[in-house]
């Protein structure tokens, strides 16, 4: 409870220079908290990875949820912060149920606040028609989205935020070199059920198993079935990117096709995803091994009924509680894994806001490695 019952202090902002230091020390460090008590990493060992902004009863009430896993003592959780908070600092560092390590977006607007990849003095106003931005001879005239707007930042942001946290954990800490187990990617505004690890492992295996899947889901929006059931299916970005697990071998699979992530002009991290998906070479759709029943559940469903919301999920798993921890899992096959060639990938449904080639080339850079992405240099 002391998650929920944290009172946020009215700490003074940082300035630039004391932000942009502070980054750049915490990121150096790499300091894994609560390492003395529950020992080095493992292929065993479960990454949970949390991106988080600025405090709120969400966040506070995933801590709460998180500590109440069975087996979380055994787990690391990395949270990437894409905006430098001494409220949300503060909490984490409180916490003393597993290890946890925390990296900072070296690319935040909250640094770049009037340069990019945040605002810069010469961008396309947004809602500006192609017209009016050659007459301006404003940066990226030439470049409007699909829906013909310009480049918002904080849209663009979600992308290069996902994109920078996963090349980072994957091959830039030094605390997962080598490293070949799973890594489970939450947001932030979730609920876990007490079994959620339990459920991880046990679907690791089935997943490995023929036909394999490349990632893992513990969120459904649609329900169906028992709390033994756990279906395959072709990886649906609406359905499954809540809670989406994957390890080493399928992130080489996205390094190898990281031109399709970066150029495809989709601001959604999720939708990029899908679209190196089914344009991959050599390779077919991305499948999934999710649980019918979720074991995480949205606490924003009504964003100003919070605490309401947390109340029915623990109502829920009151009622299922003794069928949590199933002994075996029934799987069912959706028969879509038969043919998924016909998949076309509608880039007008998409959100657009990547069309500017900085962003394009910034994304591509971070898998280059051009710089030392976990260092700021102003």
């Amino acid at each position: 409870m002391k998650y929920i019952r944290y009172k946020e202090k009215n700490y003074p902002d940082l300035n630039k220079s004391e932000t942009i230091r502070l980054i750049n020390k915490y990121n150096k460090e790499e300091k894994i908290l609560n390492l003395d008590i529950f020992g080095p990493l493992t292929n065993d060992t479960i990454i949970l990875v949390i991106q988080v902004h600025k405090i709120s009863n969400s966040f506070k009430h995933l801590l709460s949820s998180l500590c109440e896993l069975r087996g979380i003592q055994d787990a690391l959780i990395i949270f990437s912060h894409s905006y430098l908070d001494v409220n949300v600092n503060t909490l984490i560092v409180s916490i003393d149920f597993c290890r946890v390590l925390q990296i900072f977006y070296t690319y935040s607007l909250q640094v770049f606040t009037h340069e990019f990849p945040g605002y810069s003095r010469y961008d396309c106003p947004y809602d500006a028609n192609i017209e009016r931005a050659e007459f301006l001879n404003c940066t990226g005239a030439s470049t409007p989205d699909i829906h013909g707007k310009y480049r918002q930042p904080i849209k663009a942001e979600k992308k290069h935020y996902w994109w920078w946290t996963a090349y980072v954990l994957f091959e830039n800490l030094k605390c997962t070199r080598g490293f070949n187990g799973v890594v489970v990617f939450l947001e932030k505004d979730l609920y876990l059920i007490e079994d959620f690890l339990y459920m991880i492992i046990f679907m690791r295996k089935i997943a490995k198993s023929s036909p394999p899947s490349e990632f893992l889901s513990l969120e459904s929006s649609i329900p169906t079935g028992n709390l033994y059931s756990v279906e395959l299916t072709s990886w649906d970005p609406m359905l499954h990117s809540g809670v989406l697990a994957f390890d080493v071998t399928v992130w080489n699979r996205i390094v190898e096709n990281y031109n399709l992530f970066c150029d495809v002009d989709d601001s959604s991290w999720s939708r990029s995803l899908l679209y190196l998906s089914l344009n991959q070479k050599n390779s077919k759709r991305f499948k999934v091994l999710h649980s019918r029943i979720p074991r995480a559940m949205l606490t924003s469903k009504y964003p100003l009924c919070v605490e309401d919301n947390v109340i029915d999920i623990l109502s829920a798993q009151k009622t299922f509680k003794s069928n949590l921890y199933p002994p075996y899992l029934e799987v069912y096959t959706n028969i879509e894994l038969e043919d998924d060639s016909y998949v076309i990938f509608d880039l007008v449904e998409g959100e657009g806001g990547w069309s500017d080639p900085r962003d394009i080339l910034l994304c591509k850079n971070i898998i280059r490695n051009k710089t030392n992405i976990l260092h700021i240099n102003i």
